[in-house]
Order: structure tokens, then sequence, then C-alpha cells
């Protein structure tokens, strides 16, 4: 039996990057099928880590839900064993509590071997207070907020402690600025608050040969096109307003569970290969430099969108 004898009607969209057609045919697969639209997506979700420094008894968790309400989401990273590695570096540049159930039975608890390492506090055993503990919480999520802020503190007090001929402190101070400095790059690059979850994406147009883009404003839980370049007489600044512009008229919406999808979209991207992946700007990074480089790198990619793992009408199709 051939499609003709079953439809009626053909609705298509034209898209012009591999962005746009995943995030367009998420939109119609969840809008026809909205019962069985996750089946037919290919997208992962994105991870998060997650940490309540005002619980009685904080940790850092790992998690695919964005829509937690309380505490801070710290990502996207791309799979559960990124999500993993980042609570290990946590723990271990605070020295935190690695076995949960030991914490909860603070005071009154028998410490484990890493107190007798020196590399956790024991606030399980009342060595330390659990307010104590919670500051000591909620200075690793500030670090994580800006670890470049905390980078340079830590490396003026190892110059300090060089200049005073205490090499010793110098060397440790030093390692632990090694630690910190993994924040940002690699695996944790993408890595920031939830609410900061915010781009300017610029993909492929109409005529790539013209070096046309359509831009794309993102959002926890939202994409909108804002913008499409009909040739590059547009300057920089002018992408830079109307980005802005366009931000301000998009208040925040607490994220529901299609929000939660549309940041697995995007983040499929920002993990994939770059060749023809357009590029993603942070909102609170813009500038124009940023955009007149993003334009350039824009024009070096290819073109054509490539097929993704799984998703597209077309092997739903043949699938069928």
């Amino acid at each position: 039996m051939t499609y003709r004898a079953l439809v009626r009607r053909v609705r298509w969209r034209r898209v012009y990057s591999s962005f746009e057609a995943d995030w367009a045919y998420y939109e119609a697969a969840r809008l026809v099928f909205p019962e069985s639209y996750r089946g037919m997506v290919g997208f992962r979700p994105a991870w998060f880590v997650h940490i309540n420094p005002s619980t009685q008894f904080p940790r850092y968790t790992k998690t695919i839900d964005p829509t937690i309400g309380t505490g801070e989401l710290f990502g996207p990273l791309e799979d559960k064993h990124a999500a993993a590695r980042l609570i290990a570096l946590m723990e271990d540049a605070f020295d935190l509590c690695r076995y949960h159930q030991i914490l909860v039975q603070s005071p009154n608890a028998t410490a484990c071997a890493y107190k007798e390492m020196g590399k956790c506090p024991a606030p399980c055993d009342g060595s330390i207070s659990l307010d104590q503990y919670r500051r000591l919480v909620d200075l690793s999520v500030q670090t994580l907020i800006d670890p470049a802020e905390a980078v340079r503190q830590q490396t003026s007090r190892m110059k300090a402690a060089a200049a005073e001929l205490r090499f010793e402190s110098a060397a440790k101070i030093k390692s632990y600025i090694d630690q910190l400095s993994q924040l940002g790059k690699g695996a944790f690059r993408h890595v920031a608050r939830l609410r900061d979850f915010c781009y300017l994406s610029f993909q492929h147009g109409p005529q790539p040969q013209q070096a046309q883009a359509k831009i794309f404003l993102i959002s926890p839980g939202q994409i909108d096109p804002i913008l499409c370049l009909i040739n590059e007489t547009t300057r920089p600044s002018e992408i830079l307003r109307t980005a802005l512009e366009a931000a301000e008229r998009t208040p925040p919406a607490p994220l529901d569970t299609s929000g939660a999808e549309r940041i697995g979209v995007v983040t499929h991207h920002l993990f994939a290969a770059k060749q023809s992946q357009g590029v993603f700007l942070r909102l609170d990074r813009l500038d124009e430099p940023s955009i007149a480089k993003a334009l350039r790198d824009l024009r070096k990619q290819s073109a054509a969108p490539e097929e993704s793992q799984g998703e597209g009408l077309t092997k739903e199709l043949q699938a069928m």
C-alpha cells in the first residue's frame, strides 16, 4: 500500500539547518502525536546537577528533571557520567561528604576514612556543625556560578604565599586552582545555572551561499526565531540590540515537560560536532565582537543539514 492511499493533505515547512529541522520536527510530533511522540524523537534528555544548600543535609545529585523548583540546577551536561564527574569534582574540591547515609546521622555518626585523610570536616560526627557545613556547600555553589572569579581569588592567594616564601602553601593552592580550572572546560564547558540557559543561536538561512543566517533566541524551555539576515550588511550592533530587546520581551516562564524537552533539543546540538551545527553564544556574554565572530564561523560551516541519529521525518516514514 502506498502513502497516496492514506494521505489526504501534506503540510510542510522549509528549514535550513539541522537545528531548525530537529526543533520543527519535535514541535510537529508533539502536536500531532501527543501520546506517542516521545518514541518518535531521538533526543536524549539533558543532564543537570541539583543542589539545595538550605536543606538539613544538602548534597549534589544528578537529574534529568529540570523542573525541580527548589535549590539550584547546573548544566547542561551531555550524559550521566559527566554529571557524576562534576559531582565528584565539587566533593573533592570542597571536601564535601561522600556518604549521605552517614551524613543524615549527624552528629551521632562514626566518621568515614575521609576524615582521617583530611578530606572531610566530618559534620557527621559533630566535628563541625551542620550550619558550618551548609556554608561550605554554599561556597561550592557560588564557585559553580562563577568559577573564573574563584580562580582569580585563589591565584591572588597563591601569589601572596609565594611572595612570603611559603612555597609549600603556594603549591597546595596551585593544585586547588588546577581543580577549579576544570570548570567551564571540556565536558563542563556549558555548565551554568538553569536560569542562565539563554543563548543566541546562529544557523544557516535560506541562501547560505550569500552568508544568510537565521538567528534563534533560546531561554529555559523556549526557542524563538527572532531574525533572518538578508545580507551581510546587518551590523553586529543591530543584531545585539534586536536580541536584547527580544530577551526583554520574553520573561522567564515556569518549566513544564515540553520546556524540559526543548532543553534536550538544544543540548543535543550544543554537544554535537561543530562542522554544521551553527554557533551558540551565551546571552550573558553577548557583545558585538562575539556576534561578528559567530557570523564568520557560520560561513565556514557546511550549509547542508546533516542527518542526525534517528531524528527527522524521513527516517520515521521509512520505519513505518
